[in-house]
C-alpha cells in the first residue's frame, strides 16, 4: 500500500515538475513567435517602402574594383542601391500612349498608370571589367506577370519584354520573352572602363491589349528588381 502510495506521489511530482517547465517554455515559445511576427511586420514594412523598384550593384572590398549607382550623371549622390516609389491603383494603358522622352527624365518620373525609373551606373574603379546585369520579378500576385510589359532602355536604346503567350504562341507582339518565370532578363557589358557610364531607364506597365489582361488581375501587385555585378575582371 506504502508503495502504491509512494508511485503516485512520484508520478504527481514529475507532473507538478512538467507543469512546471511548460510554464517556463511556454512563455518563451509565445515571445520567440511574437518576434518573429515583428521581424515579418519590419520586412514588410521595408518591402513597402522601397515600392516598384529597386537596382542595386554588388560592394567590392578593393577600390579597384567598384560600381556605383545614381539618379543624376554627375554622381554627387553615389549609391550602392536606389529605390523607385511604387504606383498605386493603376489601370491598364497601351505602351504606344507612353511619353517619347520617357528616357530622358532623371530618377523617378512615375506616370498616372505606369512606373519609370531613370538611373546610371558608373565603373567606380581603376580597372577595366565586364559587367553583368539581371532584371528580374522580385514579387508577384495574382497572375497580373501575364499583362505586365517592362521596358528597359539601355543607353536610349529600348526593348520590351513580356511573359510568353498563355496560349503557346511565342512572345506578345513587339516584345522579347522573360528569360523564365522569374528572370526578365540578363545581359554582361564587356570592356567596361573606368569612369564608364550606362544609363538604364526601367518602365512597367499593365498593357491592355495584352489577352491576359483580364479581370481576375484586378488588386494584383508586382516588384521588379535589377542586380548589377561585376562578371570579370580585366587588365
Amino acid at each position: 500500500m506504502a508503495d502504491k502510495e509512494g508511485r503516485a506521489l512520484r508520478r504527481a511530482a514529475k507532473e507538478v515538475k512538467r507543469y512546471r517547465v511548460m510554464m517556463k517554455v511556454v512563455p518563451i515559445l509565445l515571445a520567440v513567435l511574437a518576434l518573429l511576427l515583428v521581424l515579418i511586420y519590419i520586412v514588410t514594412s521595408f518591402y513597402n517602402k522601397y515600392g516598384s523598384f529597386t537596382v542595386m550593384v554588388s560592394k567590392y572590398d578593393f577600390s579597384k574594383y567598384s560600381l556605383s549607382l545614381c539618379e543624376t550623371p554627375d554622381f554627387r549622390r553615389p549609391s550602392s542601391r536606389l529605390n523607385a516609389g511604387a504606383a498605386e491603383n493603376v489601370t491598364n494603358i497601351s505602351g504606344a500612349t507612353l511619353p517619347a522622352d520617357i528616357d530622358q527624365i532623371n530618377g523617378q518620373h512615375n506616370g498616372e498608370n505606369y512606373v519609370a525609373y531613370t538611373f546610371y551606373c558608373r565603373n567606380a574603379g581603376s580597372a577595366t571589367v565586364d559587367i553583368s546585369y539581371r532584371l528580374y520579378l522580385a514579387n508577384m500576385t495574382q497572375g497580373i506577370e501575364k499583362a505586365i510589359r517592362i521596358r528597359l532602355y539601355v543607353d536610349g536604346t529600348p526593348v520590351t519584354y513580356a511573359r510568353t503567350a498563355s496560349d503557346g504562341s511565342g512572345p506578345e507582339p513587339d516584345t522579347v520573352e522573360f528569360l523564365s518565370a522569374t528572370t526578365v532578363t540578363e545581359e554582361t557589358v564587356q570592356n567596361f572602363a573606368p569612369e564608364d557610364t550606362i544609363r538604364f531607364t526601367v518602365v512597367i506597365w499593365i498593357e491592355g491589349d495584352d489577352p491576359d489582361c483580364v479581370d481576375s488581375v484586378i488588386g494584383g501587385e508586382i516588384k521588379v528588381d535589377m542586380a548589377i555585378s561585376i562578371a570579370t575582371v580585366g587588365e
